[in-house]
């Protein structure tokens, strides 16, 4: 671990192992994972670099997540940084986990390798959750790179699925403009106090590799009390993923939302139910409109157990959490070896599925009248 201004962590220091004094410790820490090779890393940390980009007393540590050792070597040549090094992709959930467990501020900022914050971002979100004591996490407004929005915060649907509010629109003080509480924010840009990050366990590592730990985030955050906000004065620039496969990332969102809604299934009651077709102005307005809130059920018993366990294997050294690393790594590669098996058992449903549609389309087609006279005319003018 390459330590950050202020840290006493050193490259010989297991990164569990840094402690701050409290005169040493930060009120910000800024929470990255790195994986790929080609991450657009670099921009993302120079924009945190940038004079004022941070409040005072800030810190960033970056979790190199599996990443190549060219890109953990760049990294180590950084003094802006924390560097924490995983020999094994981790996952986002237990990336950000492990991230938390290192950094030693009381308010923890999660950001994609892929998003530049623009000026002042960090400020007015730290501001925002300071100035509203019931907020326990608050999302900023995410632009894509040609300066339509993304997201907005997002809104929950009744079958788990969500509809990033304004996404696709102009940047403009519409929706957009307007700071709110939401069902759920994305964990890119998502700031949230540490005291209750660490009350509902953290990100759930269930949603390995990634998709909907950050929703499963905000329900837990809600059952517990707690309200999720939007402020749309704190921006940042998110390029967007390319990473995974389509194929891929459909598996994922598919079984990542199956877990969600087998865990939630009773607070999700609370929400509507998605509107079909998902389009046009009945979709606008119930994605515009401030949708009932409240505590949801409580989660199944078991799944607070496997919290209490999770809580139970972190120990406290100097007031700052360690993990075991070991343990993590390899749940992450028994997660990973599951993740092969039902990928492949969702591909070759996807292909029978597929393949069923076609048979039904084209005995549909075959038995459409209008259908055969036009097929009958077009063999008759190929003959002329």
């Amino acid at each position: 671990m390459s330590g950050a201004s202020g840290s006493t962590g050193s490259s010989n220091e297991p990164p569990g192992d840094r402690v701050a004094s409290p005169a040493q410790r930060a009120v910000l820490s800024v929470c990255v994972l790195v994986v790929v090779a080609g991450s657009p890393i670099d921009q993302c940390l120079d924009a945190l670099a940038a004079p004022g980009a941070k409040p005072v007393a800030s810190e960033v540590v970056v979790v190199a997540n599996g990443a190549p050792e060219r890109v953990v070597e760049r990294l180590r040549r950084r003094q802006d940084v924390v560097v924490v090094e995983s020999p094994v992709n981790l996952g986002f959930a237990a990336g950000c986990n492990l991230a938390a467990t290192v950094a030693t501020g009381e308010l923890l900022v999660f950001l994609n390798d892929d998003s530049v914050v623009e000026p002042d971002c960090l400020a007015t979100l730290v501001a925002a959750l300071q100035g509203d004591p019931g907020l326990a996490a608050v999302g900023p407004r995410i632009l894509s790179p040609d300066g339509t929005v993304q997201e907005a915060g997002s809104v929950l649907w009744r079958d788990g699925s969500t509809a990033h509010v304004a996404s696709g629109s102009p940047d403009r003080r519409d929706v957009a403009g307007e700071a709110r509480d939401v069902d759920a924010i994305s964990a890119n840009g998502l700031l949230v106090t540490r005291s209750a990050f660490e009350a509902v366990g953290g990100f759930d590592e269930d949603f390995y590799p990634a998709y909907y730990e950050d929703v499963d985030l905000c329900l837990a955050l809600a059952e517990r009390g707690y309200r999720v906000g939007y402020e749309p004065r704190a921006r940042l620039v998110h390029t967007g993923s390319t990473s995974s496969t389509e194929p891929f990332r459909r598996f994922l969102l598919e079984r990542n939302r199956g877990i969600l809604c087998a865990r939630w299934g009773g607070a999700l009651e609370r929400f509507p139910p998605r509107p079909r077709p998902d389009r046009g102005r009945s979709r606008d307005r119930a994605v515009t409109r401030a949708l009932a809130r409240g505590a949801g059920r409580r989660r199944d018993r078991a799944r607070g157990e496997e919290h209490d366990g999770a809580r139970a294997e972190v120990a406290r050294r100097g007031g700052a959490p360690v993990v075991d690393r070991g343990a993590q790594a390899q749940r992450a590669e028994e997660r990973r070896a599951a993740l092969e098996v039902e990928y492949l058992a969702f591909l070759e449903r996807r292909w029978v599925e597929d393949a069923d549609r076609l048979s039904a389309l084209q005995t549909y087609v075959a038995t459409r009248p209008v259908l055969r006279v036009k097929r009958a005319l077009a063999r008759l003018a190929g003959r002329s």
